[in-house]
C-alpha cells in the first residue's frame, strides 16, 4: 500500500519530549534560572509535615508527647504555630491513631501558607470556597479554636463526603456546608463573610515531579489557560462575597503565571481591592512576578508569595488581598 504523501510520522515519545521542553521553558522562565536548574526545581521528592489539632481532646501537649513516643521525628516550622516538618516516615504516622483519630493532620507545609495568611479570627464569618477534601478548613476550624462560623463549600457532590468525613474526625462544626460551583457562588449565597480562602482549581504543576514516568500527562497550555479564565471567574465571585475591610486569600500549587498572578491582576485593577503582605516570612519564598511575556502585572503583586519548590515544600502561590471600605480603585501608573 502506498504511504500518503505530506505526512510525518511522529516517532514514539516525540510528544512528551515536546512537551517537557515546553514544561521546562517557561519554568525557566518564570524562575529566571538555567533549563538544568528548572529541572532540578521540578524533580524535588517532597517530605510531608503535620499540625497539631487544637481540638483534640487530648490537648496540645499530650499529642505531642505522644508523637515523641511513637517515634515520629520533627522539626518545628517556626512560621506556623503547632505544625512541624516530618523527618520520618509518613505511612507510619497515617496509621497511627493520632492521625486517623484527628490529632494531628498530614499535609504539606505549602498548604499550610494560606491558613496562616488567612489569619481568621474567633467569633468571624469564613468562608472556604474549595473546601474538599478539608486540611485548610480543618486548620483554620484549630486555629481559631472553633470558634469561627465556617461555611465550607466544594463544587464536586463526590468530595463532600471526604470533606465532612475529615470534618467529623477533627472535631470541626461546621456552620454550612454546600456545593455551588465556585464561579457561581456570589449568585447563591446571599451572605458577606469576614475572610474567604480560594485555593483554587489548578493545574497543579506544584505537585509534578518530572522524576516519574507520565509526570506532564496531564498538563498542557491549554489546560494551564482554561483554568487561568475559571480562576479569574471564581476570583471575582469570592470577592463579591466579602465584607469591606474584610480579607481574601487566593492560592494555587501551581507555577503558571496565568493562574497565579493573572486573575489576581484583574481583581486589582477592576475592582476596589489592596494586596497586602501574608504576615509571615517564609524562607526559600519570593514576590509575584512583575510581567510575563508581554503582560506587566498590577504592582500590588509584589506582595504575592511564590514557594519555591524544596524537599518540605512544593510549589504553591498565595496572594492576601483586602476589599477596599469605599470605591477606591487602582493608582494610575497600575491601569494597563
Amino acid at each position: 500500500m502506498a504511504k500518503a504523501k505530506g505526512k510525518r510520522s511522529i516517532p514514539p515519545g516525540a510528544g512528551d519530549k515536546a512537551k517537557r521542553s515546553q514544561f521546562l521553558d517557561r519554568l525557566s522562565r518564570i524562575f529566571d534560572v538555567r533549563a538544568a536548574e528548572a529541572e532540578a526545581l521540578a524533580s524535588v521528592p517532597l517530605r510531608s509535615s503535620l499540625w497539631i489539632n487544637r481540638l483534640s481532646p487530648l490537648g496540645i501537649d499530650a499529642v505531642g508527647d505522644r508523637l515523641t513516643a511513637e517515634g515520629h521525628r520533627l522539626t518545628p516550622i517556626p512560621w506556623c504555630a503547632d505544625a512541624h516538618f516530618l523527618e520520618s516516615d509518613k505511612a507510619d504516622l497515617a496509621a497511627s491513631p493520632l492521625f486517623t483519630q484527628g490529632h494531628v493532620y498530614i499535609q504539606n507545609a505549602s498548604s499550610m501558607v494560606p491558613v496562616v495568611a488567612l489569619g481568621a479570627r474567633p467569633g468571624e464569618d469564613v468562608l472556604d470556597v474549595c473546601a474538599a477534601p478539608g486540611g485548610k478548613s480543618a486548620h483554620i476550624a484549630s486555629r481559631t479554636g472553633g470558634a469561627a462560623r465556617l461555611w465550607l463549600n466544594d463544587a464536586l457532590k463526590p468530595r463532600l463526603e471526604k470533606l465532612e468525613a475529615v470534618m467529623t474526625a477533627f472535631h470541626v462544626r461546621p456552620a454550612a456546608v454546600t456545593a455551588h460551583p465556585g464561579q457561581y457562588v456570589d449568585k447563591v449565597i446571599d451572605r458577606r463573610f469576614d475572610r474567604i480562602l480560594l485555593d483554587a482549581q489548578c493545574s497543579g504543576e506544584g505537585m509534578m515531579n518530572l522524576s516519574k514516568p507520565g509526570a506532564l500527562r496531564h498538563w498542557s497550555l491549554d489546560r494551564v489557560e482554561r483554568m487561568g479564565r475559571l480562576q479569574q471567574r471564581m476570583l471575582v465571585a469570592a470577592f463579591k462575597l466579602l465584607k469591606p475591610g474584610g480579607v481574601l486569600v487566593f492560592a494555587t500549587c501551581t507555577f503558571a503565571p496565568e493562574e497565579n498572578e493573572a486573575p489576581v491582576d484583574h481583581l486589582l485593577r477592576h475592582f476596589p481591592a489592596g494586596a497586602e503582605p501574608i504576615g509571615v516570612d517564609i524562607p526559600g519564598t519570593r514576590p509575584g512576578l512583575a510581567r510575563w511575556g508581554e503582560r506587566r502585572f498590577h504592582s500590588g503583586l509584589a506582595h504575592a508569595v511564590r514557594v519555591e519548590p524544596s524537599p518540605h515544600m512544593e510549589g504553591f502561590f498565595t496572594c492576601r488581598l483586602r476589599k477596599g471600605t469605599g470605591t477606591e480603585a487602582a493608582t494610575g501608573e497600575d491601569r494597563p
